[in-house]
Formats: structure tokens, sequence, C-alpha cells
């Protein structure tokens, strides 16, 4: 009687709001395994009525001897827990608020159902289309959840030799950095784009900088001079931390990585500054340091992978007559050269 219920839920946004309600509690939960202190729920066994409704009748609408006064229809906590397992997809922790919501959401449904089947709707091409809809949402659904379980937690082994095939990626450079600005004419006067005397005058600061790197002196104070040189104020930070490769375009990544330690490097020009590199320090990050990282990685692509064996044999063909033409995704802007 109730199986179609379960469908409802799925239609409107109830079930969005139930995994909204508790995906931030139940965040934590999952990373860290830990479960909810056992309340007064323990005490309520599988077959004991967790929602009673006085007045519906659970036996087939229009049935001659009932009599609504004396109707019911009780759902058992096994019942209940069926249903909130089975609209959970991804199996979140679910919030006593959001249990509480799905409750009476529940309800509310139960007392509208035989009312709506005595309208005759069950028996509508709407109600038909609309069930043929969430058939192929769920299936799709269910099967996304059933590959993200497959992949998510990938074995020690496929982790240690991901991070033997992939251990640049791992490496990691402490940078100091001088930057100075393209778009300063000298005087503190900010210019809308290079020119090419203006870019000789400071081309040969950031030279001048750059000795002083190789000299051994201080970056940072190196840095302040050049804006106070330049008129500048707000002097940027100079120690960017550890950094990866993909911190900075391709040509600036392959020579630092290739640097030592101490070593500097050519003035880099980009397209706001000139800007000199110091290698600080190098090290690489043990598996054990990147193992969650990994397993994130590795899960993502494997995912990926599973769901376009699927869809990747296929080509959609839009009537645009119909549709119109493709409208253009939003941009995603570019990453900086470095942070």
């Amino acid at each position: 009687m109730r199986s179609y219920l379960i469908l409802l839920f799925l239609l409107g946004t109830d079930a969005g709001v139930l995994v909204a309600q508790t995906a931030t509690a139940a965040t934590s939960q999952v990373i860290t395994g830990q479960t909810s202190p056992a309340t007064a729920e323990s005490s309520v066994r599988p077959e004991d009525a967790v929602i009673t409704l006085r007045g519906v009748c659970s036996g087939p609408a229009g049935a001659a001897d009932d009599k609504k006064a004396d109707c019911k229809t009780v759902v058992s906590r096994r019942e209940f827990e069926f249903l909130s397992d089975s609209i959970n997809l991804g199996g979140k922790t679910i919030s006593m608020g959001a249990r509480q919501n799905l409750a009476k959401t529940y309800a509310e449904y139960l007392v509208y159902e035989q009312p709506a089947k005595q309208a005759g709707l069950e028996n509508t091409e709407r109600y038909a289309e609309i069930m043929r809809w969430l058939r192929l949402r769920m299936l799709t659904d269910l099967l996304r959840e059933k590959i993200v379980e497959e992949y998510r937690s990938p074995s020690d082994a496929e982790v240690a030799h991901y991070y033997q095939e992939h251990i640049i990626e791992f490496e990691r450079v402490h940078i100091a950095r001088i930057m100075v600005p393209r778009n300063v004419s000298g005087d503190g006067e900010m210019g809308n784009g290079a020119t090419v005397e203006r870019d000789k005058k400071l081309l040969a600061v950031a030279n001048e900088a750059r000795e002083r790197v190789v000299k051994g002196d201080d970056p940072e104070q190196i840095q302040k001079d050049v804006y106070r040189t330049l008129g500048i104020g707000a002097v940027p930070p100079t120690d960017l931390g550890n950094q990866a490769r993909k911190d900075f375009v391709s040509e600036e990544s392959a020579e630092l990585f290739s640097l030592k330690a101490g070593d500097v490097s050519k003035v880099e020009t980009e397209l706001a500054s000139f800007v000199i590199y110091k290698v600080i320090s190098k090290e690489t990050l043990s598996e054990n340091e990147v193992k969650d990282q990994i397993s994130r990685e590795m899960a993502r692509r494997n995912i990926e992978k599973a769901n376009q064996a699927i869809t990747q044999s296929v080509e959609p063909v839009y009537n645009e007559k119909y549709f119109g033409p493709p409208v253009a995704e939003p941009l995603v802007p570019g990453k900086p050269a470095h942070p």
C-alpha cells in the first residue's frame, strides 16, 4: 500500500531537505566513524509503533465496514527506518530534527493517500508518467550510489601504488617571492598596461633585486626596498610557505622544482609583475601524510571512470528548433600564476 510513497518523497523537496538538514552533522560523524550517544530510542523495539494515525484506515479505500472513527494506521520502527534508509541516498546520519520532519511529512502523505485514490488520481496518465520519471531517476541514483560505494575506499596497496607513480605531485618547495609590479611608472603612479620603456626600467629594478637575493640579502627587506623605490605602499608578504607544482604555471614550476635549497630563479615575467623566487627548502610528503588525499583522489577518478563507462558510448542529439542552441557554461576564473 505504501511502497510508492517512497518515490513521492523524492518527487518533492522533502528528501532534499532531509539530506541538507543532516549533511553538516553527518560529515564529522562519517569521517570520524562516531555515532550519536544512546538515547531513549534504544528501548523502542523494531515492531513497536512509532507513528499512529487515528482516523486513517489502512484497509482498501471505500471498504464497507470501515468506521473512520475506529480506523487507525500504524507505522512500526522497522517500517519507518526502512523508509528513511531507502530515501537517504549516501547513508548520512539523520539528525533527530530531520527524523521528526520526515515523520510529520510521512504522516501527512498517509492522510492524503486514500482521498487521492478515491479521487481516481492513481489511475491518471499524469500519475503514471510521474511514476515513470521517478523510476528512471531512482534507478539512476541507486546505480550511482552503488558505484560510489564500490570505489570510495581504495585499498592500502592501491594507495601505495598511486603514491609511487605520482610522487612528484607530493614534492613541496618552501618559497620566498619578490615582486616588481609592471604597472607603475616608478613614482608610484599606476598605469593601464606595460610599455617597452617602462618595462626596461622595471626589469632593471628586478635584476638588481635578484642580484641582492643571490648575495644572500633578506628577501623581505629587498621587497620593502623595491616598493619604497617605486613609491608603493602595502608591501606584499615574501614567504609563501610550502608550495606544490600545481601552484605555479608550468614553466615556473619546472624551474623551481629543479632548483636546490638556497638557489634563486631567473627573473620571471608574469602578466602584472616581474618575479624572483628563492628556494628556502624542499621536501617530499610521506605516503602517510597524503594517504587520505590520495584515497579521495583515487575514489573521485574511479567513480568518474565508472560513470563514463556507462555514458560515453551514448551521444544524445537534441532538436535545437525545439530546445534552442546550447547555453554556454559559465566561465571558471583562471588560476593565478602563483598564490
